[in-house]
């Protein structure tokens, strides 16, 4: 048997000789490494050499080692192949970044939403008359209030077609629009199903929202909702119309910022300096422009004068992770989604039986079918309830729920409400159970990524 000496001789056969943990600020948890021989030892993977086939370590006496990839177990060879660089200065230095910060950093824009009870309302113009508009991934498209439609001048066809929801359905036609601004994002020549919301609903009911936002421009968009931040993100880019240059070289380029200023001026670039009054700024050509701070617009500005190194950093070492590998790192666990047409599902449990949910951020509140209620023994009571939405109103159960799970999310002891989603159909089953609504996505932090098809949690 080697000595335990001769052993740590091999394992750090290629060690180097000089401290350099205080240079580099190395902060990760330090890793056990086994060699193939058994010692075990403290250290930091700093950088990977597929060519050499060697891992260089940072030990806790601050010494460096480089080590041969066949030095190492099994275990500890595996991590490094699947070790990423970016990952680890993200970790060494962009942890303190928001997902708001690290989404702009990546090209997005961002625009704040309210909150009304549940629902993620934003400002928007339908040929140039301002509206309001509720964003709804259970929408599998967007459906606009025609009397607020004909009030901006668009034009109506007739109502030949019908839309859906969990109260029944109602008559609908295609409105053409000349133009849906959104933020930044521009369509032009759109047409857009509409309807009257007032139909069927109790004398007096006011429609609070004059366009449902479905899923088609969310697609689109490349949306990221992150109800945390009450903060929806869209890559303006990939809208019909909009006042920036698209990269032609790079079409997925995301390194870059959209900035305003006051004069409605609109520069895509990435700030790599600042002075006491201007902004430094790197074009899309690479050229740098001075911008005074003054002329941005005041959520540039704002930007401007928290720019920090850690966002340098991000931009020179780590804009090519993905949003799905930045929300991991920020420690939220996530699952990809099932998209069906345009509706989201994602698999979970009910009273610890496996089920798939919609989810809807439409929803102000979940809601689950009454027979999937029944069948997974949740304690359904009298249908004196009402559930309001499309096609006016339907009777409904407040029903006692003792689990639900999405992921390791745990949701216990709820009352949701339990309708007859399927009361038009012969057929009374669906393949999922209900509605995963806004206030079970708001209370556990969601980020929804229409990308990437993925969503994100917090317990």
């Amino acid at each position: 048997m080697k000595s335990y000496t001769t052993s740590i001789a091999i394992f750090l056969a290629f060690c180097s000789q000089f401290s350099w943990a205080q240079q580099e600020g190395i902060e990760e948890e330090y890793r056990t490494f086994t060699g193939g021989n058994g010692v075990e030892l403290e250290a930091v993977l700093l950088n990977r050499d597929d060519e050499n086939k060697t891992a260089q370590l940072l030990l806790k006496n601050g010494k460096r080692a480089t080590v041969p990839f066949d030095k190492l177990s099994e275990q500890d060879q595996e991590y490094v192949k699947s070790w990423s660089k970016e990952k680890a200065i993200f970790l060494r230095s962009c942890r303190g970044l928001t997902i708001r910060q690290l989404l702009e950093l990546r090209g997005y824009e961002p625009i704040k939403f309210e909150l009304e009870g549940n629902a993620i309302m934003l400002k928007g113009k339908l040929n140039g008359k301002v509206a309001k508009i509720q964003v709804d991934t259970g929408a599998g498209t967007t459906l606009m209030h025609s009397p607020f439609v004909e009030a901006a001048g668009c034009e109506i066809g007739p109502l030949e077609h019908k839309v859906w929801g969990v109260a029944g359905f109602q008559p609908a036609g295609y409105a053409e629009v000349p133009s849906l601004e959104i933020g930044s994002s521009v369509f032009k020549d759109e047409r857009i199903m509409s309807a009257d919301r007032n139909f069927n609903m109790p004398k007096g009911h006011k429609q609070n929202e004059d366009i449902l936002l479905g899923a088609e421009y969310l697609i689109k968009l490349e949306t990221v909702i992150s109800y945390k931040e009450r903060t929806i993100f869209f890559r303006p880019d990939n809208s019909d119309k909009v006042e920036i240059t698209k990269n032609d070289e790079d079409d997925d380029d995301f390194s870059f910022r959209i900035f305003k200023t006051k004069s409605g001026k609109t520069i895509r670039g990435k700030m790599v300096g600042k002075t006491e009054s201007a902004a430094q700024i790197e074009l899309q050509n690479g050229k740098t422009q001075l911008v005074s701070l003054f002329t941005l617009s005041d959520e540039d500005k704002e930007y401007a004068y928290s720019w920090s190194e850690q966002k340098a950093i991000f931009m020179q070492h780590c804009r090519s992770l993905t949003v799905e590998e930045l929300l991991a790192l920020r420690e939220y666990q996530s699952f990809k989604y099932d998209r069906r047409g345009n509706h989201i599902f994602v698999d979970g449990t009910l009273n610890d039986n496996e089920v798939v949910w919609m989810i809807d951020t439409g929803a102000h509140n979940s809601l689950l079918h009454v027979n999937s209620a029944e069948k997974f023994g949740c304690e359904v009571g009298p249908m004196d309830k009402k559930v309001y939405g499309i096609g006016g109103w339907a009777p409904a159960a407040a029903t006692g729920v003792n689990k639900i799970t999405l992921g390791d999310a745990t949701l216990t002891n709820r009352t949701l409400l339990a309708t007859d989603m399927k009361r038009h159909s012969e057929d009374k089953e669906q393949d999922y159970v209900g509605l995963f609504g806004a206030d079970y996505m708001r209370e556990l932090e969601a980020v929804i990524t229409y990308r990437e098809s993925r969503i994100f949690l917090k317990q």
